[in-house]
């Protein structure tokens, strides 16, 4: 079983993003500079942060003009290859806590502060893989999310 971690430093990332480069290279992905913006921030977001949050910052720290639709290509990129996530509820986004292990996940999302945990767990994958496999369904992706109160705010 595993929880998301806890907000990253800025050496964390650093870490983390240098790790991601090279996964992505050795896979032949292409990792832009503005994939690594994009993918800086989020890890950096004490929470999930929406697609237009993420374009204020990005045009605030750059001197051109960004525009909405590099931003969402860059997110479906870090989507696809399963670096971050997105809740369905609130249609924010946040770092994956596994990023280089492929997994299914339920997220924990607190409706006072609004923190999102991310919960893995065998688990998951054997009980959608047994319900895909008795109905014949065939999923194309699966978002589990669980509202209520953290622990911190009970």
């Amino acid at each position: 079983m595993s929880m998301c971690m806890p907000q990253m430093t800025a050496e964390q990332v650093e870490v983390q993003i240098a790790q991601i480069k090279q996964d992505c290279q050795a896979q032949g992905l292409r990792f832009t500079a503005l994939r690594e913006q994009v993918y800086r921030l989020i890890l950096l977001a004490a929470q999930p942060i929406g697609a237009y949050e993420l374009l204020d910052l990005l045009q605030s720290a750059s001197e051109k003009v960004v525009a909405p639709p590099t931003v969402y290509r860059s997110l479906d990129f870090l989507l696809r290859h399963g670096l971050i996530h997105q809740l369905n509820s609130s249609k924010a986004f946040f770092a994956c806590s596994q990023p280089t292990d492929r997994h299914v996940a339920a997220f924990l999302v607190c409706r006072c502060c609004g923190e999102v945990q991310e919960f893995s767990h065998p688990s998951i994958q054997t009980m959608l893989t047994e319900v895909e496999q008795s109905t014949n369904f065939a999923t194309q992706s699966s978002i589990i999310e669980l509202s209520g109160v953290c622990q911190r705010c009970q």
